[in-house]
């Protein structure tokens, strides 16, 4: 049986003459952790969209385990396997710690309306009880269960939307920045619990993040992408000194790019840090790409 999990192939999304990703193919094998890297607005997050149902691609083509996903709804898809958590936290604010966890459980459920009107799932809503207040066990939130989820601090929350994510018993788990907004010491602790969870859970991690540290430091593969377009791919040793890679982060001197006049990019190489977005602030700190 092969390795492989999520393959993705000649992937493109339009929107009229905007092309957000551009002939993206990528395979994710299981159990690896695989980052898909890039500046600000090249296309990442539109990636995971059409991944997840969001988005049904222009071109191309996307399967999970063999079976194609491409243009299936988002509920099939976390049916089939696939749970994401977002850039931005979209955590159900009225609900508690443990509601939020149960709500993403009851995907799993096997009864229906009738049964539920005339409580003939109690057996199975109990189950499905115990399995949530072991899960927010795991991944240490059970003493926070009966809070607000939106009164929790901004890394409890954080983790809370991948215990979450968790709850539907994903194969394939996507994290979009999950640590945006963390100071150094909450990201290197999200990256030992990503890490962690992975083995517990026997999971596939594809991750979009910005802190190089993190993505350098649990990533087996990295993908990544520029404009839409893959520009790089391979270890973190490898990625981290390309020199396409650090001409889309960083800009270099247009004759030792090799970049052709008119190329976005080459335009950008003359300005400051400062005025080149904010992805240079978030990506310090590694080598190469900092």
């Amino acid at each position: 049986m092969s390795d492989n999990v999520l393959h993705i192939e000649h992937l493109t999304m339009r929107f009229g003459g905007v092309v957000a990703v551009n002939d993206l193919s990528m395979d994710i094998n299981r159990g690896e952790i695989v980052a898909l890297i890039g500046p600000n607005g090249a296309g990442k997050t539109t990636a995971f969209n059409m991944v997840t149902g969001v988005y049904t691609p222009t071109e191309g083509h996307i399967s999970l385990m063999g079976q194609e996903i491409t243009g299936r709804r988002p509920d099939e898809i976390t049916k089939l396997g696939i749970a994401r958590t977002f850039q931005n936290i979209r955590l159900f604010s009225s609900m508690t710690v443990f509601e939020n966890v149960l709500t993403a459980r009851h995907l799993r459920r096997t009864s229906n309306f009738l049964t539920a009107t005339f409580r003939l799932n109690a057996a199975e809503e109990k189950k499905m009880r115990q399995e949530t207040e072991a899960l927010l066990k795991e991944v240490g939130l059970y003493e926070l269960k009966d809070e607000m989820a939106t009164s929790l601090p901004y890394g409890k929350q954080r983790l809370l939307e991948i215990a979450r994510a968790l709850s539907t018993q994903p194969k394939v788990l996507l994290l979009d920045e999950p640590a945006a907004g963390m100071n150094p010491q909450e990201t290197e602790e999200l990256g030992a619990f990503i890490k962690q969870i992975k083995d517990q859970f026997d999971l596939t991690v594809f991750l979009i993040e910005h802190h190089m540290n993190l993505v350098m430091g649990i990533s087996d593969r990295i993908y990544v992408i520029d404009f839409g377009k893959q520009i790089a791919q391979g270890t973190p040793a490898e990625v981290q000194n390309d020199p396409a890679v650090i001409a889309a982060y960083l800009g270099v001197d247009e004759d030792e790019s090799g970049l052709p006049v008119g190329d976005p990019r080459a335009s950008a190489q003359a300005a400051p840090p400062e005025a080149r977005g904010p992805q240079n602030a978030e990506t310090r700190g590694a080598k190469g790409v900092q």
